[in-house]
């Protein structure tokens, strides 16, 4: 017969067990309810149920999206834009190119939809489309891959370039630069959660709470500069390295323009006070400048023509709707003239 004392004592593993068991079974509803409640928010604001099957990996660069345009068979849609790929005979095609400050979300409003809806509204006998390629991150890197692979085919007569600060930060990221940004993009702040490994990364290719969760832990470390800005850790840091890409990678999508006839207008960077005079934004922009006159095409000093800190959000670089506004005011008479040029060589 078993004695009372081991009885009891198997009783209560029997009972911490089942306790145990039941917890965990909670645990997992909890989570599943959660990851749930996530999803669906994340499709009511148009990002899908399930995992984005355009999230975008290539031997060039890496970053959160695909580059648009997005294709399927004979159309490309862009932001806020859908776009035959065979260009009719009367219509002029101008793709902006650039990171965040182009694709501009956080405003609700982006310079090249500004653009668009003014070309509209003018009175032509062209019909004038402007599409948004821009990418969150991307680099003159991204930019001129973006170009010359996936943006050709729609036939562009004019292109808008506008970089400066993903470039730059380029050089806080590693010991080392890399010529084609690997140091920054292939870090885990941009590789995408699909493409990294550990048992953390798997956790995060199953689940999309756990993806955000991460995610947001991970943004506490990104690098940050005195005022907090993302980017710019010392304005003491050597940038002339990366500095010598980014001219390279200006002249090379310069150099493309040019064998396929566009019109390519560069364009300095603007950004609020605590970060325009850093040393390393100056000298970018000094850049901007000098590729565009060397290789005798159209510069736009944004950087100067946009100087009042209420544009600007809290983080210096990206703008306010007013912002942005002011940016497509900015550009509008530079890519009205190019327009102007060609209409009146096919006349």
């Amino acid at each position: 017969m078993q004695p009372l004392g081991t009885f009891v004592s198997s009783a209560r593993k029997f009972g911490l067990a089942k306790s145990v068991a039941y917890l965990l079974i909670m645990f997992i509803l909890v989570f599943l309810i959660l990851e749930l409640a996530w999803r669906t928010y994340l499709y009511t604001t148009g990002r899908g149920f399930f995992d984005n099957p355009k999230e975008f990996t290539s031997p060039f660069f890496t970053t959160y999206e695909e580059p648009a345009p997005f294709k399927w068979q004979s159309t490309a849609w862009y932001r806020y834009g859908e776009v035959s790929i065979p260009k009719p005979d009367n219509e002029i095609r101008i793709i902006c190119f650039g990171g965040s400050t182009t694709v501009n979300w956080r405003a609700g409003i982006s310079y090249p939809q500004i653009l668009d809806m003014k070309f509209s509204e003018s009175e032509s006998d062209y019909s004038v489309r402007v599409f948004n390629a821009g990418g969150e991150g991307f680099s003159t890197a991204h930019t001129l891959v973006n170009l010359s692979l996936r943006n050709l085919e729609l036939a562009p007569d004019i292109i808008v370039v506008y970089h400066n600060i993903n470039d730059l930060s380029v050089k806080d990221f590693g010991d080392w630069v890399s010529s084609d940004y690997a140091n920054k993009y292939k870090s885990d702040f941009y590789l995408g959660f699909r493409h990294r490994s550990g048992a953390l990364a798997g956790l995060t290719k199953i689940s999309r709470l756990a993806r955000f969760i991460v995610s947001s832990f991970q943004g506490l470390t990104f690098p940050r500069n005195r005022y907090g800005e993302v980017g710019l850790t010392s304005i003491t840091n050597d940038h002339s390295q990366v500095l010598m890409h980014f001219k390279n990678n200006l002249r090379s999508i310069a150099a493309v323009a040019r064998e396929h006839g566009i019109r390519l207008i560069l364009a300095s960077q603007a950004a609020k006070s605590d970060v325009r005079g850093d040393d390393g934004f100056v000298a970018f922009n000094q850049a901007v400048r000098q590729i565009a006159e060397e290789e005798g095409v159209v510069f736009v000093d944004v950087a100067n023509m946009m100087t009042e800190d209420n544009l600007f959000l809290d983080d210096s670089i990206h703008y306010t709707r007013q912002g942005v506004e002011r940016l497509a005011d900015i550009f509008y008479p530079h890519v009205q003239y190019l327009v102007g040029q060609l209409e009146s060589i096919d006349k």
